[in-house]
């Protein structure tokens, strides 16, 4: 994720060189950018996919409001009060994930979180929300308002795919959804008489270790790296690796174990790869920046995007990207 923070006063600025310490510890971010005394939101608003104002709300109100389109493809803003207290979701709370990412934010500051979406309010998930977090595209957006008011007034979402999506309605989605294995690799949500189709987008684990490094150790760290994410081992569709890879058992027995389609990628594919981390022994020996990263991508396929960058332990690294098309059955 890349992250803008706005400021206007010196002590907002401070507490923005506060967050963005702590969120640059993150692997779910990538880059936090500091903008301090200019609201010129024309060029953040298109390239950032979070956006933080340390500011008064009718301020950022006032900026973001002729640049908004829908709740599809705003980035999410967050305005948090110059003295810490308060972390509001301001906009595209559930598919932008500002409500999520105000919830991390007041974490790493002591901060209160303020959410104002209903669903959320209610100790509830809406549909959105759902597809957001793990990665599918809403066929159908015009049917949100009729799914989450539903949610709302208590009524049950009837899941329906041929992939177990259990994984992702344990918790506080389990007394809104259910689920049935049926139909293909798509989700068909059926409440109240009316279906949506939720479609996968590909979710692509890179993966690079050292030579040896046991299936053990790469699935331990996969399991952690997933879960700090939240997004359930479940949901991964490949891992991939270079196919300079292709005779270690650790990383072909892992993928085994796991029933995830294992890709080895050429070494020239992984070279014209660009990726967020770089690593001169990496590049030195393979020519890539990083074979985890540049792996995820290229697996994703076109225009995908890094959603974990390159993490590390015991030998073992690992990314995670995600498609910009659904997949198609």
């Amino acid at each position: 994720m890349n992250v803008t923070i706005m400021t206007l006063t010196d002590r907002a600025l401070k507490l923005a060189e506060r967050i963005k310490e702590k969120l640059l510890e993150d692997p779910t971010v990538f880059s936090v950018r500091l903008i301090h005394r200019d609201m010129d939101l024309e060029d953040v608003f298109r390239e950032s996919q979070m956006i933080i104002g340390i500011m008064a709300t009718g301020i950022m109100v006032r900026k973001i409001a002729p640049l908004i389109r829908g709740k599809l493809h705003d980035p999410g803003v967050i305005v948090i009060d110059e003295a810490g207290r308060n972390v509001i979701s301001l906009l595209s709370g559930h598919a932008g994930g500002a409500n999520d990412f105000a919830l991390k934010i007041a974490g790493l500051i002591g901060a209160n979180p303020v959410i104002t979406t209903s669903t959320d309010v209610n100790g509830l998930i809406g549909i959105d929300t759902l597809a957001a977090r793990y990665f599918y595209q809403i066929s159908d957006p015009g049917l949100l308002k009729h799914f989450n008011s539903s949610i709302i007034r208590g009524h049950t979402v009837e899941l329906v795919s041929s992939r177990d999506v259990k994984p992702l309605i344990d918790g506080d989605a389990a007394g809104t959804y259910t689920y049935r294995r049926g139909g293909d690799e798509n989700i068909r949500a059926t409440c109240n008489g009316k279906t949506m189709i939720l479609r996968p987008l590909k979710v692509s684990l890179g993966i690079g270790t050292r030579r040896g490094v046991r299936s053990d150790t790469i699935l331990e760290f996969i399991h952690g790296t997933m879960k700090r994410t939240g997004v359930p081992v479940q949901r991964i569709d490949a891992i991939a690796t270079g196919e300079m890879k292709r005779n270690e058992e650790g990383i072909i027995r892992a993928a085994s174990i796991l029933g995830v389609p294992l890709e080895f990628i050429p070494l020239d594919e992984l070279k014209d790869q660009e990726t967020v981390s770089f690593s001169d022994f990496v590049n030195s020996k393979f020519g890539v920046g990083s074979v985890c990263e540049s792996a995820a991508l290229k697996s994703a396929g076109p225009g995908s995007r890094l959603i974990v960058r390159k993490t590390a332990s015991s030998g073992v690294a690992l990314a995670l990207a995600v498609s910009r098309i659904p997949k198609t059955f």
